[in-house]
């Protein structure tokens, strides 16, 4: 094997390795209106559980009516009737990187909403933040981010009575093994090259 062609072997391992830690969104817009929680979402493989502590019925699947949550969203008050709920949202693989749209029912001071991220069940990060009003539109919306630590479930809060939530945006853990295999055994087959080449050189 050319020593050119190791090298391409080895980018096309990387790029693979590179398209592994691709993001993955779910954003509701092919569940059906009136989808209530609880129910499953798979997304390139990955899937993600939406569910509360009301359920059934605590979140449910509803038209935007907002800006930059767009198509359909889940929010609640689902057909449970009940308000000031939390979201539970379990993945079927560990992440290490979550970002989504939210938007809570305030009128006047946008509340807190707090996105809490474990590891099964222990507690491995937390981040709060608030939404704006932005013009033309009713209530405040804004974006909440969590990276750091890995974890697969996670729990989304508000002060606010209602919340609705859009492309959730996550990254999975990479899974190197593979990999990391095929490249140490590229790496052998160049450095073997590289001898022989050598060897041959002093020879000649």
């Amino acid at each position: 094997m050319s020593f050119n062609r190791i090298l391409h072997l080895l980018f096309a391992v990387f790029a693979l390795s590179a398209a592994a830690k691709a993001s993955t969104v779910f954003n509701f817009d092919s569940d059906s209106l009136g989808t209530s929680t609880t129910f499953t979402d798979t997304v390139k493989g990955l899937s993600a559980t939406f569910s509360s502590a009301a359920d059934p019925g605590g979140f449910v699947v509803y038209p935007s009516m907002f800006d930059t949550l767009t198509g359909n969203v889940l929010g609640d008050p689902g057909p449970a009737g009940q308000d000031s709920l939390a979201l539970d949202i379990s993945f079927t693989s560990e992440l290490n990187a979550i970002e989504l749209d939210f938007a809570t029912s305030d009128f006047i001071t946008p509340s807190p909403f707090t996105l809490d991220a474990y590891q099964n069940t222990q507690l491995v990060g937390s981040t709060t933040t608030s939404g704006m009003f932005l013009s033309g539109f009713f209530f405040p919306e804004g974006e909440i981010a969590f990276d750091g630590a890995n974890f697969n479930n996670v729990v989304i809060s508000s002060l606010a009575t209602d919340i609705a939530v859009d492309n959730i945006n996550v990254k999975a853990v990479p899974e190197p093994g593979p990999f990391a295999l095929v490249a140490l055994g590229l790496g052998f087959l160049v450095a073997g090259s590289v001898r022989a080449k050598r060897r041959t050189r002093r020879l000649a």
